[in-house]
């Protein structure tokens, strides 16, 4: 049958139509059809109209049977070409996720949304009652209106919500919303949506200071590659304020003049700000920025910029590697080794293996850009696959902080039960004293990890979840920061009735209480998950910290890489060795990363910097090479134990999660599906595997759904990603109701 016909894939996530349909494309569309629009098309037997995507367009079709019509454009232009499309294609292989799943990562921001990107104005809604009223209603409606429960529960844990993500968090309609309005439980709200994120004017122009000889001979050989078109990758290794940022500064200048593009990636929106202003004084209006903190009008618009080719460098979070950009000269990775390169809703792509397709597609060059690169990045640099390009002194002629490590096993011994031991102490009032600011980095947040009963030894659950709830001081909640059940803190004990209910643990409300008791009238920071919830709320912290010169930055993970501020004199690290006890190979890798680029932010001005590491383990070998900032030598440790246990970058993992209700059935499938997978490997590959489970997950059940996980240890290529993707196509007609995830090299191990 020939003619004019159209692949078209259903914009559903719908398994079992996850598949390309043969459209025909009608006489007055053949001229505006083609790959990447956004159709409306017929489907199933009623033939309801449905909206897709164009991933081909092709003169004839197999299909034997009726080939129905497209109806019409659900958008005047395409959505993306040929190249984005086999980015998509080139995920799916990769990240064993269904095709529209790939698809719907390259798409424009608010593509097949209904609500109009043009609004100027956010709706939303507020809290209408006290917090003892809201939670008495919340309790009577999750009997009565789950729904209405969920939209309660959101808006008890955050002070405004737009509809259009109350619907998208909760699942629930904006008939739901309105009953809640109607009842007068909650309020309509309407905000101000700006759409430019940044006002270039206010940004003064700057030039290249002068570079240093390291600096220098790194821009020269990239800029090299760039001129070649070679698609070299080069990893960039310099100590904590060596300078590597003006590295790739230059090397992007050098790849305009070169009429080339670039996109930046940075691992957190918190160093978006500090990041962005230096590039725009830099290079003005040339810059587009793209991250998840923009508005969905903010965003549209800087798409709509790096379309037309207005805007020549993305810089943006993990998402911005999409940015639909031409003739890409260079591609740079700040803070490589930063798990948050790793997406962990499907599909689980890594920025940096996106970044290498994309960068072959279009002849670039990658930069990877760490003080601390990731154990597989420095191995492939030994290995020569990877250019090494090392800058091993800091740009100012600045010296390194003296670190110094607190014994807390000490301080109790001392019946100091604070988690502000007496060294830091005495370091914060050095420094208050000067007029010199102090950075304190805690890996959580909330006021404390769990509330627990000191008469039965009750602790205060999830019902959803196989985990403790978290207290938050300011709310008075008790929230899952999973499935975000929350409940109010019990005034005594469910079980045993007894008012002897704490909390136990700290988390960085904890400590901002116990700053202000320790040093009355200090001016301290917070900034965690909880304190940068709204919009522009991580840029307005740190210009307050840096223009206000507030005495103390408290914060979790956004606190501990990319600021610069050169006041900073002190950084003090607590609870350091709370994450070498997570279940993880990665445990050493991420505590050394952590502590090294914490410590980094201090003495980046002329004065020199301290750091303090509290510890309850001061013997630890992580934390002593930690302390002297010796990658090197972390790195030789660590290479010679990944390869005795044959861990990446010797292996690959693969993991396979496997979640249902029922924890019999899912038992039984688990143990089928490894069976089933160990006999098809030793059958079908030649190369050493390993399969390990199925067991139970570090946390076992989740949203009220049970979890098993099975690994495998192997070498993906083209053998056992094939074995993988036919798991997933017999999983998906296995018709269970279990759900299975497969992953490749995961970092959330939970």
């Amino acid at each position: 049958m020939k003619g004019n016909f159209a692949g078209v894939i259903i914009n559903r996530l719908a398994l079992n139509i996850d598949k390309i349909f043969d459209y025909h494309i009608p006489d007055d569309l053949i001229d505006t059809v083609t790959v990447g629009s956004h159709v409306f098309v017929p489907f199933g037997r009623g033939k309801k109209l449905i909206d897709g995507y164009v991933l081909s367009v092709n003169d004839e079709t197999d299909f034997d049977g009726e080939v129905k019509d497209i109806a019409s454009l659900a958008s005047p232009e395409p959505l993306f070409d040929e190249e984005m499309l086999r980015l998509a294609a080139h995920i799916k292989e990769t990240c064993f996720c269904s095709y529209i799943s790939a698809i719907k990562t390259i798409l424009p921001p608010g593509s097949g949304n209904k609500r109009k990107i043009n609004d100027k104005l956010i709706r939303g809604s507020r809290l209408n009652l006290p917090y003892d009223e809201a939670f008495e209603m919340l309790e009577l409606l999750r009997t009565k209106a789950p729904k209405q429960a969920q939209i309660l529960e959101l808006l008890i844990q955050n002070d405004f919500v737009a509809d259009a993500d109350i619907t998208f968090l909760t699942g629930a309609s904006y008939t739901a919303i309105k009953a809640l309005k109607d009842k007068e439980f909650i309020k309509e709200e309407v905000i101000e949506a700006l759409r430019m994120p940044l006002n270039y004017d206010e940004i003064a122009p700057t030039k290249s200071p002068q570079l240093n000889q390291e600096q220098q001979l790194a821009v020269n050989t990239v800029t090299a590659s760039i001129k070649a078109q070679k698609t070299d990758t080069f990893l960039l290794h310099g100590i904590t304020g060596s300078g590597k940022t003006e590295v790739f500064l230059n090397c992007i200048e050098n790849a305009l003049q070169l009429n080339k593009t670039a996109i930046v990636l940075v691992p957190e929106i918190a160093l978006t700000p500090q990041m962005v202003t230096r590039f725009v004084s830099r290079f003005g209006k040339k810059i587009a920025v793209l991250h998840s903190a923009l508005s969905l009008g903010e965003r549209a618009d800087e798409y709509k910029r790096i379309k037309r080719g207005e805007a020549r460098v993305v810089v943006g979070a993990r998402s911005a590697i999409f940015a639909p950009i031409k003739n890409i000269g260079v591609i740079v990775i700040d803070e490589e080794h930063e798990t948050s390169y790793k997406a962990e809703n499907a599909p689980t792509y890594h920025a940096r293996e996106v970044a290498e397709f994309r960068a072959k597609m279009s002849g670039a060059v990658r930069i990877l850009a760490s003080a601390t690169p990731a154990i597989e990045s420095y191995y492939k640099a030994t290995q020569g696959e990877y250019k090494l390009l090392s800058l091993h002194s800091r740009a100012t002629g600045a010296t390194l902080p003296e670190m110094l490590i607190s014994d807390m096993r000490e301080e109790l011994r001392h019946g100091n039960r604070s988690c502000i031991g007496s060294t830091l102490m005495n370091e914060m009032q050095k420094n208050l004293n000067r007029g010199e600011q102090t950075i304190l980095f805690l890996n959580r947040r909330g006021f404390s990890t769990f509330v627990s009963c000191r008469s039965c030894g009750y602790v205060a659950k999830c019902k959803n979840c196989d985990i403790s709830l978290t207290y938050h001081k300011h709310r008075g909640t008790l929230t899952c920061h999973y499935c975000g059940y929350t409940i109010k803190k019990p005034e005594k004990c469910p079980e045993c009735d007894s008012p002897y209910i704490k909390e136990f643990g700290t988390g960085t409300q904890k400590v901002e209480e116990e700053l202000k008791t320790l040093f009355p009238g200090m001016s301290v920071i917070r900034m965690d998950m909880d304190t940068t919830g709204a919009k522009a709320s991580h840029q307005t912290l740190l210009s307050r910290f840096s223009e206000e010169k507030t005495d103390v930055l408290l914060g979790t993970q956004m606190v501990s890489k990319g600021l610069d501020f050169p006041n900073v004199t002190l950084v003090g690290v607590i609870a350091a060795d709370q994450s070498l006890g997570i279940d993880d190979f990665r445990a050493n890798e991420r505590t050394f990363n952590l502590i090294t680029q914490v410590c980094g932010r201090a003495g980046r001005g002329e004065k020199r910097g301290r750091a303090v590491i509290q510890t309850y383990m001061p013997e630890n070998q992580t934390l002593e090479l930690a302390k002297s900032q010796d990658y090197l030598s972390f790195y030789n440790e660590e290479i010679s134990l990944r390869k005795s246990l044959n861990f990446p970058p010797f292996c690959d993992i693969v993991s396979l999660l496997l979640t249902g209700e029922n924890e019999q059935e899912l038992c039984a499938y688990s143990a089928e599906i490894s069976a089933s997978l160990n006999k098809v490997m030793a059958h079908d590959i030649k190369t050493q595997y390993e399969i390990l489970g199925p067991a139970p997950a570090s946390i076992p059940k989740i949203g009220g759904k049970f979890r098993h996980r099975i690994w495998v240890k192997c070498k993906l290529d083209e053998k056992t990603q094939d074995i993988f993707t036919r798991l997933r196509n017999y999983h998906i007609k296995s018709d269970k109701n279990i759900n299975m995830v497969i992953e490749a090299n995961p970092y959330n191990t939970l």
